[in-house]
Parts: C-alpha cells; structure tokens; sequence
C-alpha cells in the first residue's frame, strides 16, 4: 500500500501534536475538508492550508527543550 506525500505529512504533523504542545496559534488541525478531499491546518493562528500546501513538516527542538 503506497501512501501519498500530503498523507504522510499529515501523519507527521499529527504525531507532533499528539507529542508536544502546541498552541492554537501556532499550529493547528481543522479537520478533513471534504470538498477538497484533504486534511486542513491552521499555521501561525492565520494561514488555512492543505497538508498538499506543506512541503515538509520536521521537529526542531528549542534550547527550552534540552
């Protein structure tokens, strides 16, 4: 079974919001949008956009984190 790109970055963003804390204004999932057949955030408490839309989703860990 192959998995397409926008599916396998909404699974990596979901697996960070499972893991950390995020606020809503920094990252958050709205759900599956059916119209356009895809999963939708919001970044940055304003951009709606496409798991399609994010070319590449990975975790930094912030001097606060170490």
């Amino acid at each position: 079974m192959e998995i397409s790109k926008s599916e396998l970055i909404h699974h990596k963003i979901q697996a960070a919001l499972r893991e950390n804390m995020f606020s809503d204004d920094d990252l958050k999932y709205l759900g599956f949008n059916e119209d356009k057949g895809e999963h939708e955030y919001k970044i940055n408490g304003q951009h709606i956009v496409l798991a399609s839309q994010i070319e590449d989703f990975d975790q930094v860990e912030s001097e606060n984190d170490t």
